[in-house]
């Protein structure tokens, strides 16, 4: 599919036409691609339905494509993730990456790996790049912190757990001690599926300098109340830091609109520079 769109797009097929929906026209472009009965699909017809259904999402993706691989040069780091993600993907068809790739619609694993894995991988590593190199400002902005917390009925007895919290042994046995009602939540951000008062109150731990529990109970949506044990509060799980950001949906956008920018990426057809900016407003200015 992606290969047809873009052949469409990029071809010698296409001309300027203010006829169509779009400022693009293939040849022929009336001329009947299949007829019935009441039915009359003509090459213009199924070209506009392609870029309707695709034409947007196949478009950045291509050209993300293309800056991840001027971007992405360290083929060690390539193959590495590669390599990860084959043995992942495998365990869905009994470690046979092949029959895997054969599940998704490819003739083989090679098709798979040059059409899909590596393009992916390519833009994974080119997203995680954009975060490590923009680390300080995105763990401000998205509100990263890493804890630990017990969710009790009571804030009297909340507070009684902060007050038994002398250091992180004694919380972790506390920890342990309330069982499916205590977790280690690791390293999560503003858009972390979090309750959403504990979730308003990460602006303030966040900028929290030492690790320790944290003073105050923090009463939830359900009237609950959540005590947190704040770690890493220097940021130095930069894997785990960057893993997390990486994970964040918005993140990813910001990540791709900054590099289209960067590449002065444009769009001079309103339909599609409109169905663009519905997918993310990152992409185009």
């Amino acid at each position: 599919m992606k290969k047809l769109i873009m052949l469409l797009l990029c071809g010698s097929l296409l001309y300027g036409c203010s006829s169509s929906s779009y400022s693009v026209q293939v040849s022929d472009a009336q001329d009947s691609l299949m007829s019935g009965s009441q039915l009359d699909i003509t090459k213009q017809d199924y070209f506009e339905y392609l870029l309707d259904n695709y034409g947007a999402q196949e478009i950045v993706t291509t050209i993300l494509d293309n800056i991840a691989d001027k971007e992405m040069t360290d083929q060690k780091e390539i193959d590495k993730l590669v390599q990860q993600r084959e043995d992942e993907y495998a365990e869905y068809a009994d470690g046979d990456l092949e029959k895997y790739a054969q599940n998704l619609g490819y003739e083989s694993k090679e098709d798979y790996l040059n059409e899909s894995l590596i393009p992916e991988v390519k833009q994974e590593l080119l997203r995680q790049k954009y975060i490590e190199e923009h680390l300080d400002d995105l763990i401000a902005e998205y509100q990263v912190c890493s804890m630990k917390k017990i969710v009790v009925e009571k804030e009297s007895e909340a507070l009684e757990i902060i007050e038994k919290s002398t250091d992180e042994k004694a919380f972790d046995q506390l920890l342990e001690d309330y069982g499916s009602d205590g977790e280690d939540a690791g390293v999560v951000t503003k858009n972390s599926s979090l309750d959403d008062n504990l979730k308003d109150k990460l602006s303030d731990l966040n900028k929290v300098e030492k690790d320790g529990v944290y003073s105050q109970a923090i009463k939830l949506s359900d009237d609950n109340y959540a005590v947190v044990y704040l770690y890493d509060t220097a940021h130095k799980n930069t894997d785990g830091i960057v893993s997390a950001l990486a994970s964040d949906g918005e993140v990813q956008e910001k990540a791709e609109g900054a590099y289209l920018k960067k590449y002065h990426f444009e769009v001079h057809d309103d339909l599609l520079k409109k169905e663009i900016k519905e997918i993310s407003d990152n992409y185009l200015e």
